[in-house]
């Protein structure tokens, strides 16, 4: 008789391992793309007219995956500048992260708000703030409560900034204040929060401390976009765009101190400077107390855009989008006390100036985006908007926080004008605004250096980045 068919290695493997492929299956959710087939997906909406995608499987996030926000410009005629994007149908896209592989899941979209741009997440509450960009109309704050299970967006309030193109939001220790800067206007301000984080109607406004003699006349709003062959966009980079985008004061961000939260910097573009204002956080008042250039160490103009503070070394960083370089700064705690006290002494002192760009391509076809220190506090990374592509510096801490460049990365996309680390710094991601994308890297903290992770998504126009795991499920 034949002797019976022994059962091929596969066929006498696969029994032993379906226990340890439930374990993985268990431990690594299944990963399903940002759109799902229509057969895979349930869509609703919620009551504010959000809508939401449920993953029929119940396997493509985890509650304690972090939320990736990307905010989307819907109107890209009423802006300062001119995205070569498309207009997106949604002010905000809301993905979950898989922290195994970076890859996303769309979650929800958040419609009703008009050009979305610069975003703040509340530093321990579950509350979500983004501000309007447009030159034709006052910029407003929108707040949402952040549902963390199923990402959606439940709007609370909605408060006038008093003026256009709000474009940074910060908020103070205590919690109990927000401070603002409209682009447009150069005015900035605050107003109160209450314990919920939802902001009150008492807003305070102040404009830019500005001297005529640093600009030859103030911007006026013009009736519609490009009503004057001669009112360029603010975002080209030649020496005429340039020399007019510094006729008037320009405030881009508003920053506190770490050592006591008192003093608020403001990187003001159009007058090539750091203003140092004392903030009142019982009072909400803010008082000038001086002006410090944005980079000494070469001539202009530079276009001071962000600050950045280390958070162990007394060192700032700022970006001068105009000419493309990194104004290193040593920071003297012991001078907020002084200007608490009324006193104007500058508490900055510039020890650096480096270029953002190589050296063979020429400053006035890029400008640079965002700034910020990695959460190891090792490097300082800087998105090119020509260049396109993200620049990594070495923090050197036996130098006082001088900077060192590690290279360039592109970012799969044109105009990074804007990028963000995950909690855990290991992804960082990018967004491309003038093709419409997202992409995701991972980052190398031993070295610098920055790799593709695959994972790149469609969003039309996407300005800002906001990355965060709610406290809900922390």
């Amino acid at each position: 008789a034949p002797r019976p068919r022994r059962p091929s290695s596969s066929a006498r493997t696969l029994p032993r391992m379906l226990p340890l492929l439930r374990t993985l299956a268990r431990r690594q959710p299944l990963l399903l793309p940002a759109r799902l087939p229509p057969r895979f997906r349930q869509v609703s909406t919620t009551t504010d007219g959000g809508i939401v995608v449920e993953d029929m499987f119940g396997t493509g996030t985890n509650p304690r995956d972090p939320l990736v926000i990307v905010s989307a410009y819907t109107n890209i005629d009423i802006l300062a500048h001119q995205p070569r994007g498309r207009n997106a149908m949604f002010g905000l896209y809301v993905y979950k992260m898989n922290t195994y592989s970076g890859a996303l899941t769309l979650t929800s979209v958040v419609p009703g708000v008009e050009n979305p741009a610069f975003s703040r997440y509340h530093p321990s509450q579950d509350v979500f703030y983004t501000a309007t960009e447009s030159i034709l109309q006052n910029g407003t704050v929108v707040s949402y409560k952040v549902h963390p299970d199923t990402g959606v967006f439940e709007e609370v309030d909605r408060l006038d900034a008093g003026g256009a193109s709000t474009c940074y939001l910060t908020v103070d220790r205590s919690e109990r204040n927000m401070l603002f800067v409209n682009y447009w206007d150069s005015t900035l301000g605050t107003f109160p929060l209450d314990g919920s984080g939802v902001p009150e109607k008492k807003l305070k406004l102040i404009e830019t401390k500005f001297d005529p003699s640093d600009a030859v006349v103030k911007r006026k709003k013009p009736s519609v976009p490009d009503s004057s062959p001669n009112d360029k966009k603010h975002d080209a980079n030649d020496p005429d765009t340039a020399a007019q985008r510094q006729t008037s004061a320009h405030a881009h961000s508003i920053v506190l101190d770490p050592a006591q939260g008192c003093v608020a910097y403001v990187p003001d573009l159009g007058q090539d400077c750091v203003h140092q204002y004392f903030f009142d956080s019982h009072t909400g008042d803010l008082s000038h107390r001086g002006k410090i250039p944005g980079d000494k160490a070469k001539s202009g103009p530079h276009g001071p855009r962000y600050i950045e503070f280390h958070k162990q070394l007394d060192v700032a960083y700022v970006i001068n989008e105009m000419s493309c370089g990194v104004a290193v700064f040593e920071f003297d705690p012991e001078v907020v006390e002084d200007i608490r006290n009324g006193g104007d002494t500058h508490s900055l002192r510039q020890i650096q100036s480096i270029s953002t760009v190589p050296e063979g391509f020429p400053s006035m076809y890029n400008t640079c985006g965002r700034i910020c220190v990695d959460p190891t506090g090792r490097y300082v990374l800087v998105s090119n908007r020509g260049h396109d592509s993200i620049t990594v510096f070495r923090i050197l801490a036996q130098e006082g926080g001088k900077l060192a460049r590690v290279g360039w990365c592109h970012t799969r996309g044109n105009t990074p004008r804007h990028f963000a680390f995950d909690d855990s710094g290991r992804y960082l991601i990018a967004a491309n605004q003038d093709s419409n994308s997202i992409s995701v890297f991972e980052f190398n903290p031993s070295n610098g250096l920055l790799e593709h992770t695959g994972n790149d998504y469609v969003v039309p126009s996407p300005n800002f980045i906001c990355v965060k795991t709610p406290y809900d499920n922390m």
